[in-house]
Formats: structure tokens, sequence, C-alpha cells
């Protein structure tokens, strides 16, 4: 199943009921499953794991699909992980960045691995040294605690936003709340 657009009629159905900008990433390894995603109005592509192993491959995406490619990169202890965290690159995630950073990639989420589900605050330290290289905007995810949290991306520089996931499952942070500090 893995390269494969499995879930693309529901994609498909989200994109076209809602007015909402959609983004899809997991297992995308070649430029079918891409064109597949954006043909049905999908607005990025998060490459994770394929960019990471091939970075021609990334390079290639972004070219032939211009400002629609986010590059997903997950870090545990620095190093770059892949296929789901199950491998370590043996790779810094500051040096793959600094080879990849003119690629033209359109936005970067970057996940630090130690404090995704664990609500224990992101890793702001070394999220702001990736957003201080990044010639694109940064996403922050992992470790989403509180609203604090979300206040203190405000105004960071090259941070366009943050991910929050267990946080709103567990209540800790309402939908409400993120709607009104949107505002």
């Amino acid at each position: 199943m893995i390269g494969e657009t499995v879930n693309l009629n529901i994609i498909q159905d989200i994109v076209t009921k809602f007015d909402i900008k959609i983004e899809i990433g997991g297992g995308i390894r070649n430029f079918e499953s891409i064109q597949k995603y954006i043909d049905i109005g999908v607005e990025k592509i998060i490459l994770g794991s394929a960019a990471i192993k091939d970075k021609k491959f990334l390079k290639e995406a972004c070219k032939k699909f211009s400002n629609r490619i986010a590059l997903g990169l997950d870090a545990k202890d620095g190093f770059l992980s892949v296929s789901g965290w199950k491998e370590n690159s043996n790779q810094l995630t500051l040096d793959y960045l600094k080879e990849v950073n003119d690629y033209g990639v359109s936005r970067l989420i970057y996940t630090d691995i130690n404090r995704d589900g664990m609500k224990q605050s992101p890793n702001f330290e070394q999220t702001l040294k990736v957003a201080d290289i990044s010639n694109c905007p940064v996403i922050i995810s992992g470790g989403v605690s509180s609203m604090n949290d979300i206040k203190k991306t405000k105004g960071l520089k090259n941070i366009e936003g943050i991910i929050v996931g267990k946080a709103i499952y567990d209540g800790d942070i309402k939908l409400e709340d993120l709607v009104k500090e949107d505002a």
C-alpha cells in the first residue's frame, strides 16, 4: 500500500465539500501520486521519507509541482528519522536542510519525535534553528501542551504555524480557544 493513493476518494470528498486548504502526506513516493492529489484539489503535498532517502526526487518534485511541495522533517536528537520513525537516517537535520534548502520547498513541517504526543511543549530551541536556516516558512509539530505554546509561536521569525493534536484530543486545548486566538 505504500506509495498508493488509497484514500483518494475520501480526500476528494473533503476537498469538494469543505472550503479549506488540504495538505496530504504519508507514503507519497512518486510523481503520479503527487499529480493525483493535485488533480483533486489538494493544496500541498508533504514529502517525508522519500525526500530524505532520495534528494533528487525532492528536487524534481519541487520543480515539477512548483509551490505545492512541503517537506516533512521528523527528527530525534537532531537526526532525521524515516519510515514512520522506525529508522534513524544517520543524517543531521540541519545538514540535510542545508543541502536541499534551494530546491524550492514551499513549507517545512518540523516534528521533534521526542516531544510528539508528550504534551511537554514543542522543542522551540531546535525548531528555531531549523527556521533560521530554512528558505521557506516552518510549521512546528510535536509536544503542544497549552494555549501558551501556541501564543509563543506568534511573532517567531519564519514560523508559519503549529500543529496541535493530542492536546485537543485530551481536552487541554479547546477548538473554540484556537479560533479566538487566530482572530
